[in-house]
């Protein structure tokens, strides 16, 4: 419930980041159009789970650029919003506690980035 919690607040505080909504960047896509959705939800619990303060952990950062919700300079993008929303409703989903016990310490959950981060 703590996770939940942490990731709604996390995803409201940065949809008030000035470059939320600035329109599309027109870069290749990168490593992240290759991770499934689940990969992807799994990535980022992961990172928010890896710092006390994931807005200001550099893992996290990575991670959301990795998995295109972030820009280059670490701010998020357009992808951004309906990410977190989505986030949001597959972390309630009783499939995903298996992978939640998985990861349930910093020192864990960095291991999960380590391995599967592309």
């Amino acid at each position: 419930m703590k996770l939940i919690v942490a990731m709604s607040l996390i995803a409201l505080c940065l949809s008030g980041c000035s470059s939320y909504g600035s329109g599309p960047t027109t870069a290749s896509r990168n490593d992240g159009a290759r991770l499934t959705d689940d990969e992807k939800h799994r990535l980022y619990t992961a990172a928010l789970a890896a710092s006390e303060s994931p807005l200001d952990s550099d893992v996290f950062k990575s991670v959301c650029k990795k998995i295109e919700i972030f820009d280059a300079n670490g701010n998020p993008n357009d992808n951004y919003l309906g990410f977190a929303t989505a986030h949001v409703e597959w972390a309630i989903q009783s499939e995903t506690e298996q992978f939640k016990r998985e990861i349930n310490t910093k020192e864990k959950a960095r291991e999960y980035i380590g391995k599967y981060l592309p």
